[in-house]
């Protein structure tokens, strides 16, 4: 059984202020991959840690509600399985510890190509190590869970539900006694309707989509957008690509909905540019005293994943806001790679079209209800 996970964080205030307002901040990050090199760097004689990977970034994400892309499975050893990267990965249990503790995940999506890596039993046993960690869990119908369910969380007074779903799988099981969410209209709208029987404030939906190393969305990520948003969503967030798409945001009849159309890799050992370029992309709800939520603001923060051991992968801050820097560790990182960590952060916020403010964490303004009218545009073609 999956559990409903109450959090509480720090409330922060970027636009509008009221005393009968209930506030709720929601951070989204990308691809989370586990390579053959980061395996290599991670182990120590028979066990593995892979903290490292997260010390630099962890003091951004403190106290905050996290989302994340689980883009690898674990499936145990023995019975001619091992521990592995790409194509058919598979990683350590202990793996979970250091997402739950070290990087502060909430809630993983599931429903992506790579989830049957190690067939139906891997993502069976995937989903039972998640719990016994502690993890919530989305984008896959099995046993008690029905095929296109949602999750609802709440944070901070704002119940939250959370909808997952995949173009398709790198593989596809024999037994087909797990579910897959894929993308298709008449999956989007039950996945909907089954969010919205759990008397949520905000629907978010979570997809896996796009081109491979494209910077815009295709024909099919607009459609399905569409689907989601018209259905009742009000933010969706992609991942695929494996590189950043912009992030859109549209104003219908006094209405704000938004979509991130990738958030890129947050660690992985991806390294050909631009693969090791990503943004925290946070999110904040505002619930007034009548029990109407809208989304009030959005905000980002650049990262970038440095390999200082040449295997071991560090998710680093790429921004150049000194609040933020001031709280970070660099140590260890030569004078030049903190030097051109600017510069990948200056790309990446003139790629999303990040305006200049910032919101007390730090994070680069996207959109704000404070001055509405001023959406993100792209002011670069790539994020290089």
């Amino acid at each position: 059984m999956r559990k409903l996970f109450v959090a509480g964080i720090i409330l922060w205030s970027l636009c509008v202020s009221a005393e009968a307002e209930v506030r709720a901040r929601f951070l989204f990050i990308g691809d989370i991959m586990v390579h053959d090199q980061q395996l290599e760097a991670a182990k120590s004689g028979d066990t593995y840690d892979f903290s490292p990977s997260f010390r630099r970034i962890k003091p951004l994400l403190k106290d905050a509600f996290l989302v994340g892309n689980l883009e690898t499975v674990f499936a145990g050893t023995g019975k001619k399985l091992r521990y592995a990267g790409f194509p058919f990965f598979n990683t350590p249990d202990v793996f979970t510890e250091n997402l739950s503790n070290d990087l502060g995940v909430d809630l993983l999506t599931l429903a992506n190509n790579h989830i049957f890596d190690r067939g139906s039993a891997g993502a069976r046993r995937t989903v039972r190590v998640l719990e016994s960690a502690d993890l919530s869990w989305v984008g896959l119908g099995l046993d008690d869970v029905p095929s296109n369910d949602a999750i609802a969380l709440d944070n901070n007074g704002i119940r939250a539900a959370f909808i997952n779903h995949t173009y398709g799988s790198n593989e596809w099981p024999k037994s087909r006694d797990v579910h897959l969410n894929v993308i298709a209209s008449p999956d989007i709208r039950q996945s909907i309707a089954r969010a919205k029987a759990l008397s949520p404030d905000v629907i978010i939906a979570l997809f896996h989509w796009g081109n491979e190393y494209h910077f815009r969305p295709n024909v099919h990520q607009k459609r399905a957008a569409d689907w989601a948003l018209s259905e009742g969503a009000t933010l969706v967030v992609g991942t695929h690509p494996h590189v950043l798409q912009p992030v859109e945001v549209r104003i219908v009849s006094d209405e704000v909905k938004a979509v991130a159309w990738s958030l890129g890799n947050f660690v992985s050992f991806q390294r050909t540019l631009p693969r090791e370029r990503s943004m925290i992309l946070a999110a904040e709800f505002v619930k007034n005293d009548e029990g109407v939520t809208r989304l009030a603001a959005l905000s980002m923060v650049p990262t970038y994943v440095v390999a200082p051991g040449r295997k071991r992968t560090e998710v680093t801050y790429a921004g150049s806001e000194e609040s933020v820097i001031a709280g970070l560790d660099f140590g260890g990182l030569s004078r030049s790679t903190v030097k051109s960590l600017r510069g990948i952060g200056r790309a990446v916020l003139e790629f999303v079209g990040a305006q200049g403010r910032v919101d007390e964490y730090g994070f680069r303004v996207l959109w704000c209800e404070e001055s509405g009218d001023v959406l993100p545009v792209s002011r670069r073609k790539s994020p290089r």
